[in-house]
Protein backbone atom coordinates (compact mmCIF):
# COMPACT_ATOMS: atom_id res chain seq x y z
CA UNK A 1 0.00 0.00 0.00
CA UNK A 2 1.37 3.33 -1.04
CA UNK A 3 2.74 5.67 2.18
CA UNK A 4 0.64 9.03 2.48
CA UNK A 5 2.27 12.42 1.66
CA UNK A 6 2.37 12.96 5.30
CA UNK A 7 3.70 9.46 6.34
CA UNK A 8 6.15 9.46 3.43
CA UNK A 9 7.82 13.27 4.61
CA UNK A 10 8.34 11.60 7.98
CA UNK A 11 9.96 8.72 6.69
CA UNK A 12 12.07 11.47 4.90
CA UNK A 13 12.68 13.11 8.09
CA UNK A 14 13.61 10.06 9.90
CA UNK A 15 16.43 9.49 7.27
CA UNK A 16 17.80 13.03 7.67
CA UNK A 17 17.73 13.14 11.35
CA UNK A 18 19.74 9.58 11.02
CA UNK A 19 22.43 10.50 8.90
CA UNK A 20 23.21 14.27 9.76
CA UNK A 21 23.83 12.32 13.64
CA UNK A 22 25.80 9.82 12.70
CA UNK A 23 28.53 11.99 12.39
CA UNK A 24 30.26 12.85 15.36
CA UNK A 25 30.75 16.80 14.35
CA UNK A 26 26.86 17.10 13.28
CA UNK A 27 26.15 15.21 16.12
CA UNK A 28 26.79 17.90 18.33
CA UNK A 29 25.47 20.85 16.70
CA UNK A 30 22.53 22.74 17.24
CA UNK A 31 19.29 22.60 14.96
CA UNK A 32 17.06 24.79 13.16
CA UNK A 33 13.88 22.62 12.32
CA UNK A 34 10.57 23.69 11.05
CA UNK A 35 7.59 22.14 10.77
CA UNK A 36 4.26 23.88 9.11
CA UNK A 37 0.80 22.96 8.81
CA UNK A 38 -2.03 24.50 6.42
CA UNK A 39 -2.50 27.50 8.53
CA UNK A 40 0.46 28.07 10.41
CA UNK A 41 4.32 28.02 10.51
CA UNK A 42 7.02 26.92 13.23
CA UNK A 43 10.28 26.73 14.03
CA UNK A 44 12.64 25.75 16.87
CA UNK A 45 15.88 24.97 18.05
CA UNK A 46 17.00 21.91 19.53
CA UNK A 47 19.86 20.99 21.26
CA UNK A 48 21.34 17.60 20.01
CA UNK A 49 22.83 17.24 23.88
CA UNK A 50 20.07 17.52 26.03
CA UNK A 51 17.83 16.32 23.17
CA UNK A 52 15.22 18.99 23.89
CA UNK A 53 14.07 22.06 22.14
CA UNK A 54 15.36 24.82 23.24
CA UNK A 55 13.35 27.84 21.95
CA UNK A 56 10.62 28.03 19.43
CA UNK A 57 8.31 30.71 17.32
CA UNK A 58 5.27 30.26 15.63
CA UNK A 59 2.91 32.71 13.46
CA UNK A 60 0.46 31.33 16.15
CA UNK A 61 1.66 34.14 18.40
CA UNK A 62 1.28 36.91 15.89
CA UNK A 63 -1.37 39.54 15.85
CA UNK A 64 -5.07 38.30 15.21
CA UNK A 65 -7.08 37.94 11.99
CA UNK A 66 -3.51 37.03 9.90
CA UNK A 67 -2.72 34.20 7.91
CA UNK A 68 0.01 32.34 9.30
CA UNK A 69 0.17 29.47 6.30
CA UNK A 70 2.16 32.06 3.38
CA UNK A 71 5.55 33.02 2.77
CA UNK A 72 5.10 36.93 4.34
CA UNK A 73 4.50 34.98 7.68
CA UNK A 74 7.15 32.41 8.00
CA UNK A 75 9.79 35.34 6.59
CA UNK A 76 8.61 37.52 9.54
CA UNK A 77 9.70 34.50 11.81
CA UNK A 78 13.32 35.00 11.38
CA UNK A 79 14.14 38.29 12.67
CA UNK A 80 12.05 36.59 16.11
CA UNK A 81 13.92 33.74 15.70
CA UNK A 82 17.57 35.29 15.27
CA UNK A 83 16.85 37.61 18.33
CA UNK A 84 16.37 34.39 20.70
CA UNK A 85 19.26 33.22 18.99
CA UNK A 86 21.46 36.22 20.58
CA UNK A 87 19.66 35.98 23.61
CA UNK A 88 20.55 32.72 24.25
CA UNK A 89 24.05 33.99 23.22
CA UNK A 90 24.61 31.10 20.14
CA UNK A 91 25.42 33.62 17.86
CA UNK A 92 28.57 32.15 16.98
CA UNK A 93 27.39 28.59 16.73
CA UNK A 94 27.18 26.75 13.40
CA UNK A 95 23.68 25.33 13.11
CA UNK A 96 22.48 22.29 10.72
CA UNK A 97 19.04 23.49 9.20
CA UNK A 98 16.37 20.69 9.43
CA UNK A 99 13.52 20.86 6.60
CA UNK A 100 11.37 18.12 8.13
CA UNK A 101 11.47 16.40 4.79
CA UNK A 102 9.80 18.99 3.54
CA UNK A 103 11.63 19.98 -0.05
CA UNK A 104 13.22 23.45 -0.07
CA UNK A 105 10.55 25.62 -1.55
CA UNK A 106 8.06 28.24 -0.73
CA UNK A 107 8.11 29.12 3.02
CA UNK A 108 10.74 27.05 3.98
CA UNK A 109 13.20 28.60 1.28
CA UNK A 110 11.74 31.97 2.44
CA UNK A 111 11.87 31.11 6.33
CA UNK A 112 15.85 29.61 5.67
CA UNK A 113 16.90 32.59 3.50
CA UNK A 114 15.61 35.21 5.69
CA UNK A 115 17.39 33.61 8.84
CA UNK A 116 20.70 33.78 6.63
CA UNK A 117 20.42 37.13 6.35
CA UNK A 118 19.78 37.88 9.56
CA UNK A 119 22.94 36.77 10.16
CA UNK A 120 22.38 33.00 11.41
CA UNK A 121 25.23 30.26 9.55
CA UNK A 122 24.00 27.02 8.88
Amino acid sequence: MALSRNQARKNKHARSIKKSTSSLSAATKYRIGVYKSLKHFYAYIFNPETKQVITSVTTLTNEKNSYGGNIAAAKSLAPQLAKKISELKLEDQNFIFDRSGYIYHGRVKAFAEELRNQGVKF
